[in-house]
């Protein structure tokens, strides 16, 4: 059980304030003070976040920093070999441990059903730790990249254990790579009003989006993918995925926004994670606006590696497929996540060949305005259609929803949609219009969230004081954990 994350009120009285006048106020601007102050208290977030998994990333941070030094400190092959391999068996270790072996007991349980005289394994129930996808990939990241001669290990451990357990991005991200965090704490942190500004912004848009709008159409995305009624009904299974759609948007890019803006306030700058993502109009265009700390981490580390785009045709078939396939199972231990995953590589190699044959180029390379609006219509229909896979973990709902959403063995009924959708139908809809009209300008006019921390400061806040008072008024009764805290 959580006792502190994005959506306590506890996290903003006391301990972001704490934080900062810690930081910022008591250490004399000394860096190493500040330092050992921001690991203190990101080790305290963790702890009151996630118990003893602490212990976990005590481990990695451990193994990582010494398996980075000696491969930095070794020019023998074997020696740095030895220590990449140890890091990444660990790492990897832990990480299928304690969120994949449940999953692989269960998965053989369901095959062993098949065959007679079969003992049927018992299950852990491990829970899941908080952040470990997240922090496991940017540790590993770091000895990868010093085996590699990319960058250099850090020169002090205090500045490594601060950069694995950095308490704004540990849970959900954004992932931040060695190098890029090494270049904002190398001086002493210091308080920029407007960076300040910025932050504070991006903290009440990141408040907004995840009381007002993702909280608010989750409570449709669940009534018709929870209770699985209506199956056969075209509209509320594309509704359904339109409002799952939004909500994991909304959700992840609020705690990313959070995130940022929490850091902004210490003078540390994280990297962007969401460049409007539903303004894409191709799949590749997707993965490029979307979780953007991710996709660039699996292909640098995983697509690459694979042999990429270099070596042939089927070489990048192979290579794409087992990156999204893997990508997929990173997000959870659930076949869902690995159809999700699979959904994603097709379309990006039917995409990727696709240029070659007339009739699918068509779909994405037509000229003119109506061409591009074209080209985003079908790349959305796909992309909502792969988030109601991600949504469904159970396939006697998931599979019909499949069907219905093409139209297969479906129908029409909008006094049935509307009679089985909870009661804030017209609020509900508005969110969503809304969200649709803002998220499709916002690319357009560089972001509001600038915009906003540029106005004067009585114009900013009475925004921002209008903007919180109408989250509080119309936020659902209950608030839900951030969806990525379960990856």
């Amino acid at each position: 059980m959580r006792f502190l994350d994005f959506v306590t009120i506890d996290y903003y009285l006391f301990f972001l304030p704490a934080v900062f006048i810690l930081t910022m106020w008591t250490t004399l601007g000394v860096r190493r003070y500040q330092i050992s102050m921001l690991l203190i208290m990101s080790y305290l977030f963790f702890w009151l976040a996630s118990g003893w998994h602490i212990i976990l990333l005590m481990i990695s941070t451990c193994l990582d920093w010494t398996a980075g030094s000696k491969i930095d400190a070794s020019e023998d092959d074997f020696v740095r070999k030895r220590w990449l391999r140890t890091s990444l068996i660990t790492n990897l270790g832990i990480l299928g441990i304690f969120k994949y072996l449940d999953f692989i007991l269960d998965s053989f349980n369901l095959i062993s059903l098949k065959f007679t005289d079969t003992v049927e394994l018992d299950t852990y129930g491990l829970l899941l730790p908080v952040g470990i996808s997240f922090y496991t990939f940017q540790t590993m990241s770091y000895t990868i990249d010093i085996y590699r001669k990319k960058m250099k290990s850090y020169d002090s451990f205090l500045d490594f254990a601060c950069y694995a357990a950095f308490f704004p991005q540990l849970v959900a991200g954004p992932i931040v790579r060695a190098d890029h965090f090494r270049k904002e704490i190398e001086r002493p942190l210091s308080i920029d009003s407007a960076k300040f500004r910025l932050g504070l912004t991006l903290i009440i848009y990141g408040i907004v989006k995840k009381l007002l709008i993702a909280d608010n159409v989750a409570v449709h995305a669940n009534s018709i993918f929870l209770e699985g009624e209506h199956l056969a009904n075209i509209g509320l299974i594309w509704w359904g995925a339109l409002c799952f759609g939004i909500q994991i948007y909304c959700d992840f890019s609020a705690y990313t926004d959070i995130a940022i803006g929490s850091a902004y306030l210490l003078g540390v700058k994280l990297p962007e994670n969401f460049k409007t993502p539903y303004a894409a109009t191709s799949p590749q265009d997707f993965w490029r606006r979307w979780h953007i700390s991710l996709s660039t981490w699996l292909r640098d580390y995983l697509y690459i590696p694979l042999g990429g785009s270099r070596n042939g045709a089927n070489r990048m078939i192979f290579a794409l497929l087992m990156t999204m396939l893997l990508g997929g199972l990173w997000h959870g231990a659930s076949w869902n996540f690995v159809l999700w995953g699979l959904v994603h590589g097709l379309l990006l190699i039917v995409h990727r060949f696709g240029k070659d044959i007339s009739f699918i180029d068509s779909f994405f390379n037509i000229t003119g305005r109506l061409g591009i609006v074209i080209s985003w219509f079908i790349t959305q229909v796909f992309v909502f259609f792969a988030w109601m896979i991600f949504r469904v973990e159970d396939k006697s709902i998931l599979i019909p929803s499949m069907k219905t959403f093409f139209g297969y063995g479906g129908h029409f009924d909008f006094e049935e949609m509307l009679n089985c959708l909870p009661e804030i139908k017209l609020l509900t809809a508005m969110i969503v219009v809304l969200f649709i009209l803002l998220h499709g300008t916002s690319g357009k006019l560089g972001g509001g969230k600038m915009w906003l921390t540029r106005r004067h400061p009585i114009i900013w806040g009475t925004i921002c004081g209008v903007m919180l008072s109408l989250t509080f008024y119309l936020r659902p009764a209950e608030t839900a954990d951030f969806i990525y805290f379960r990856f």
